[in-house]
């Protein structure tokens, strides 16, 4: 089969489109062909070689697709026969033409969820529902803070505090962004390239501090996060985006920044009444209840539209389609998911 690979650490033209060798099913797995394909910052951090639990050169990276069952195990339930229409989480892989994947991590779809909506939902939902009540313990009124928030995790955290009764605050990089958050119920919204954004919410919060702070940039952020916590506060981080800096890997960076400044004391914690989570949505695919659970879910809401995940664009699922993405992703200038869609 044909799959887009990183055959070197580079920047976005490195992608190549090859022939591969398909892996045999178990009697647990289905076959699926891709239809579309979620592009996400972690599929970033392994093109530039900063992504530790990347597989070997070359892979073909994607971590979530949609798409028809093509052929199924022997144990595989009924409900994912061959010409099922599913949405699935994959450990890599999923910009390909097809992609094997266990059954407890593949669930059909209604007619009503298009198979591109359906690819927008598990990395980012997921992470969203896991990050703000599964481990945030977010409650009505609780003032929360997201990093990044008109990226694919952020506004994924906007579409299910909504009915939360939240108060919600963002950040973003450019003042467009912080309009369109406003616009959707952000308390306030600040753009971090050009603001104080410690400063401005302090303000905004009225000294009060966040009950939640979810971080997806890494060190910098994570120091002010900290003080920005009220009594009994949490951050859950959930990303490292601030150590892309540049097309191409800069490991000194990497290194310098993350563990120079990136340390927890827990005296600090323990002084400040603060709490600390990291949460890593690919070393979970193994809990196969919580993952089988959690996709169960999402096709549940995004069929009867209680979560409507806000697709920023689609490139046609091909090296030239996978460098165009991976060149917005990089440059933050999404507002929500990047698709790889075949025939696009």
């Amino acid at each position: 089969m044909r799959a887009i690979v990183i055959p070197r650490h580079g920047p976005p033209d490195v992608f190549e489109e090859r022939d591969v060798e398909e892996r045999r099913l178990s009697p647990q797995d289905v076959r699926v062909r891709v239809e579309a394909a979620g592009v996400n910052f972690a599929d970033v951090m392994g093109r530039v070689g900063l992504y530790p639990d990347a597989p070997a050169l070359p892979y073909a990276p994607g971590y979530e697709i949609a798409g028809v069952v093509e052929e199924a195990g022997d144990r595989v339930p009924p409900s994912l026969a061959p010409g099922t229409r599913v949405v699935a989480v994959t450990r890599f892989g999923g910009y390909a033409e097809r992609v094997r994947v266990p059954a407890y991590a593949v669930a059909p779809l209604p007619p009503s969820v298009p198979l591109p909506v359906a690819a927008a939902l598990p990395v980012n939902y997921l992470t969203a529902h896991l990050a703000l009540v599964h481990v945030g313990n977010a409650r009505p009124g609780d003032r929360v803070l997201v990093h990044g928030g008109a990226g694919g995790v952020g506004l994924a955290v906007l579409d299910l505090a909504r009915p939360m009764g939240i108060e919600l605050y963002a950040t973003a990089g450019s003042d467009e962004k912080c309009r369109l958050l406003e616009a959707r119920g952000v308390v306030r919204a600040v753009n971090y390239r050009t603001t104080d954004y410690e400063v401005a919410l302090r303000e905004a919060t009225r000294q009060r501090g966040f009950h939640l702070v979810l971080d997806p940039l890494g060190p910098e952020s994570f120091a002010k996060g900290l003080r920005l916590l009220a009594p009994l506060g949490r951050i859950v981080c959930y990303g490292f985006s601030q150590l892309v800096t540049g097309r191409k890997r800069n490991l000194w960076h990497a290194v310098t920044t993350y563990l120079s400044k990136h340390k927890v004391n827990p005296v600090t914690l323990m002084n400040a009444n603060a709490g600390v989570f990291g949460l890593n949505l690919a070393h979970l695919f193994d809990e196969r209840e919580l993952v089988t659970r959690g996709l169960a879910e999402l096709v549940a809401r995004a069929a009867d539209g209680t979560v409507a995940p806000t697709i920023a664009a689609t490139y046609p699922l091909s090296a030239a389609g996978a460098a165009a993405a991976h060149t917005c992703l990089h440059d933050r200038l999404n507002v929500g998911k990047l698709l790889l869609v075949r025939g696009a």
